[in-house]
């Protein structure tokens, strides 16, 4: 049955069905390359001055900016400047709509997103955050609803769809949540060390995971960002079909609606660590694609002229010296896109041929590389 959906849904996805066409929204994908894996990697709030900012916290560059291929990508929803509903809808679904709308079009129908695409192809799928799982980006891969703050009906939908093999993200604020997944038949995974051993084809776990833990921690207390994508490619792999990951490193935006510039650093730098896991496991899979991207940029950060490594922190009285923010909120900067694959020539995909796309342009390459030419 899965192999003759499967087949469908190749044909269904060559005419378009399942979001906009690659005519309309100026991508050329034709005479692409599959791919068996894809792992997606969103740093929320993540815009290129915090990138900037985060290669002279570090002193040297980033992971993410070693990547093979790099490209700015424009984030506006239908409603302007993009919140994390929207602009989470635009990456999973390939379709722009309103501000708080998660899954959903702007006429109120259910999109088909990325995960549906890969379930009905057979593959495990995984979304994992370092936020709670009604969180508005991993609820855009797995939920719908008109509202990102409807928690309790955004976390049935996600369990019910049926499409998630693997949730992992911080712990819930309400038992009842938790028992929203148990009950549709979810395994609850009480340490993150057991992800990758679970034999359940739907698994649930939620953790402490924290910034400012050392690189592939794991205890009681807490879980470190890249040791809990280690354990999720493990288990997902473990399915010959392939797998799809959407991991976010979320605290980066509350980085910047704090104007909080340690903070988001700290939070910037355990999601790069996050990337280097994903990008050695590629290296190991020839048949993976990574992509490393964001759904908007937070706080208006801006870097001046003379800044460095050793001024970074330094302070003019109550205004910073070196770096200032414009808002609290969101802005419509556009964001950087990277992505990598042993074997896929990313040209094909305009990738390195265009110095712009769009948001919804990135669900039309992901889903031109599970299913070949769109």
């Amino acid at each position: 049955m899965k192999k003759l959906f499967a087949a469908v849904l190749a044909v269904c996805c060559s005419l378009s069905f399942f979001g906009c066409s690659s005519k309309e929204v100026g991508v050329d994908l034709t005479k692409g390359e599959k791919a068996k894996n894809i792992i997606l990697l969103i740093g929320d709030g993540m815009g290129p001055e915090q990138i900037r900012a985060g290669e002279l916290y570090k002193g040297g560059k980033l992971v993410m900016e070693g990547m093979k291929y790099r490209v700015n990508v424009e984030t506006t929803s239908m409603t302007g400047v993009t919140d994390s509903a929207a602009g989470g809808t635009a990456i999973s679904t390939g379709v722009r709509t309103k501000n708080g709308y998660v899954g959903k079009t702007m006429g109120g129908d259910d999109l088909t997103t990325i995960v549906d695409i890969a379930s009905g192809l057979g593959k495990r799928t995984g979304v994992i955050t370092t936020e709670e799982l009604f969180g508005a980006t991993p609820m855009s891969f797995a939920a719908h609803d008109f509202a990102r703050a409807n928690y309790e009906e955004l976390l049935y939908s996600a369990a019910t769809s049926g499409n998630v093999n693997l949730f992992a993200g911080y712990v819930f604020a309400k038992d009842s949540y938790l028992e929203t997944f148990t009950g549709e038949g979810y395994e609850y995974i009480k340490g993150v060390g057991a992800i990758s051993d679970a034999t359940s084809e739907k698994i649930v776990g939620t953790y402490k995971i924290d910034a400012n833990a050392p690189s592939m921690s794991v205890n009681p207390n807490f879980v470190a960002f890249d040791a809990l994508i280690k354990e999720a490619l493990e288990y997902l792999s473990q399915d010959e079909d392939g797998f799809f990951l959407m991991a976010e490193g979320a605290h980066i935006d509350h980085g910047g609606h704090n104007n909080d510039i340690a903070y988001m650093l700290r939070e910037l730098i355990a999601f790069d660590e996050g990337v280097k896991v994903a990008l050695d496991w590629a290296k190991e899979h020839e048949d993976t694609v990574v992509i490393v991207s964001a759904d908007h940029e937070t706080g208006g950060l801006s870097l001046k002229e003379g800044i460095n490594a050793k001024n970074l922190f330094d302070y003019n009285g109550a205004v910073p010296a070196y770096y200032s923010w414009s808002t609290d909120w969101h802005t419509g900067v556009d964001i950087s896109c990277f992505i990598e694959g042993a074997k896929i020539d990313f040209t094909k995909y305009s990738f390195g041929k265009k110095d712009r796309i769009k948001n919804i342009d990135t669900f039309e390459i992901m889903k031109a590389l599970f299913v070949g030419e769109v």
